[in-house]
């Protein structure tokens, strides 16, 4: 055989791996084992169950259930002389009247005030519309001293 014999041979040889290799590589037809088709009347059957076992999960509420009661946000109008108390987590915002801080004695005590960075003591005045936000369960709250004073509260509360 000629030189171009043999390049001839090598290309027909490789044309026919490539030929082949590219058949193998196929892929699977649609609605094959391979690949199955679904209809949409599968789709919403599966997506409906799976729908049923969230909605059954106990957890985080979904989306077409009621708010809990700690996230709603509520505004109370307390009398002067009285307490508000709350507990870990309760947020307050003064919205009128004066109040002071009321918190258990000793030291570290205090209400976070996340509005102005700072931690009110024990009969220090409370500054309207500044966020307070309670660390623990341990007697800490508001005292109005004039009033009646309105307190946006959310999360769990006392008034005494």
């Amino acid at each position: 055989m000629k030189k171009w014999g043999y390049g001839l041979a090598g290309a027909a040889l490789a044309l026919v791996i490539g030929a082949v290799s590219t058949g193998l590589a196929a892929t699977p037809e649609p609605g094959s084992d391979a690949d199955p088709v679904v209809t949409k009347s599968y789709v919403e059957k599966v997506k409906q169950e799976i729908l049923n076992v969230v909605k059954s999960q106990p957890g985080k509420p979904a989306s077409d259930t009621q708010t809990p009661a700690a996230a709603k946000l509520i505004v109370e109008k307390v009398p002067a002389g009285k307490t508000i108390i709350g507990y870990a987590g309760t947020e307050f915002i003064v919205r009128t009247g004066k109040v002071v801080a009321h918190t258990p004695p000793g030291e570290g005590y205090g209400l976070p005030d996340l509005t102005a960075g700072t931690n009110i003591t024990q009969g220090e005045p409370v500054p309207a519309n500044h966020h307070l936000l309670l660390p623990r369960d341990d007697g800490r709250g508001l005292k109005v001293v004039k009033g009646p004073a309105d307190i946006m509260i959310r999360g769990e509360y006392v008034v005494r």
